[in-house]
């Protein structure tokens, strides 16, 4: 089965928003792009508005769209925590999330991990995905309050703008 008719039907849709759900984040340990041990629930989600995606540094498609997407975003939404989580470990060593951030990322507020291939599991089913298989990722970003326990899922390549309403609306 080829994966190009998924990709350019995500490519031209409009991104669409799931009814809200409530995730059970897990507080695995994970390794950030700058090889720091953190807990994935206690220190970046716990208490936070987050917008999380999903990519591996080695894809060529759809990561880099959502990585120019939070770099557009990081600037505009100051409360929110970014997170990227690397559904490749193997690969994804800190080093190498760090030089691919470094192509995005311009403030503190967006953080990358990778991690045991059971952590990242745990974390990719938490929000509603059934692998953590980079030939099987799609463009999805999750953006939720912890505080408010509003989460939603956004298919597709969601633009600043969709992205800045579902922030609104999970905050509220």
């Amino acid at each position: 089965m080829t994966r190009i008719l998924p990709i350019l039907l995500f490519a031209v849709t409009a991104s669409a928003a799931t009814p809200a759900f409530s995730p059970s984040v897990p507080d695995v340990e994970v390794v950030t792009h700058e090889g720091k041990k953190v807990r994935f629930y206690s220190d970046l989600v716990k208490g936070r508005t987050v917008a999380v995606n999903f990519i591996y540094t080695s894809c060529s498609t759809i990561c880099p769209s959502t990585g120019a997407l939070f770099a557009a975003l990081q600037t505009e939404h100051e409360r929110v925590q970014f997170i990227s989580v690397s559904i490749d470990p193997e690969t994804d060593t800190p080093p190498k999330l760090a030089a691919w951030s470094n192509r995005f990322r311009k403030t503190p507020q967006w953080t990358l991990v990778t991690g045991s291939q059971a952590a990242i599991e745990k974390i990719v089913k938490a929000f509603g995905l059934t692998t953590a298989r980079p030939q099987d990722h799609s463009p999805l970003t999750i953006v939720g309050s912890d505080k408010t326990g509003h989460w939603s899922k956004l298919y597709g390549f969601a633009g600043s703008d969709r992205i800045a309403k579902v922030v609104a609306e999970v905050t509220k």
